[in-house]
């Protein structure tokens, strides 16, 4: 994963109302959260000194206009990202013209498959990895898609 994935991923969660968000792409595991330091790792070591800033609560806040609140977490402690497992093309349907997998405002549960990410000429699906209400889709279709991009946006259902 690239510094500008990282980047993006970082601007996106925050002018999102999502509080934390981890990301998994091979060794690789981050996890970024408002208002927190941030640990990364590789394959057990710290990351270089050269991402350091990415472990810098600062660096993930983005300024705020005067009249908008800071969302309180429990606001947001539903909300949750799905994100792509892999590079490739991302598909919202099973074929050309057919129906969407899933459109916002649908109920999903664990386990069901939203999407389809094409790789090296494999259709790999996307998942949902909670039970919840499709709240945005955040890619076109169609759309080239990296491991970790941002692909749906869920309010997680109360169990």
């Amino acid at each position: 994963m690239d510094l500008d994935v990282i980047e993006r991923l970082m601007r996106m969660l925050a002018e999102s109302e999502v509080e934390e968000l981890e990301v998994t792409e091979g060794n690789l595991r981050i996890r970024l959260a408002k208002g927190a330091a941030v640990r990364s790792k590789v394959a057990g070591a710290q990351v270089a000194a050269g991402t350091a800033a990415a472990n810098d609560a600062n660096s993930l806040r983005l300024p705020r206009g005067d009249d908008e609140p800071e969302p309180g977490p429990a606001a947001n402690s539903d909300l949750h990202i799905i994100v792509s497992g892999l590079p490739g093309t991302f598909f919202r349907a099973p074929a050309p013209g057919a129906e969407p997998f899933v459109s916002e405002g649908a109920a999903v549960r664990d386990g069901q498959q939203l999407a389809i990410v094409e790789a090296m000429k494999m259709m790999n699906p996307v998942e949902a990895d909670c039970d919840g209400t499709v709240l945005e889709v955040l890619v076109g279709d169609a759309a080239p898609v990296q491991a970790g991009t941002p692909l749906f946006r869920v309010r997680k259902t109360s169990a």
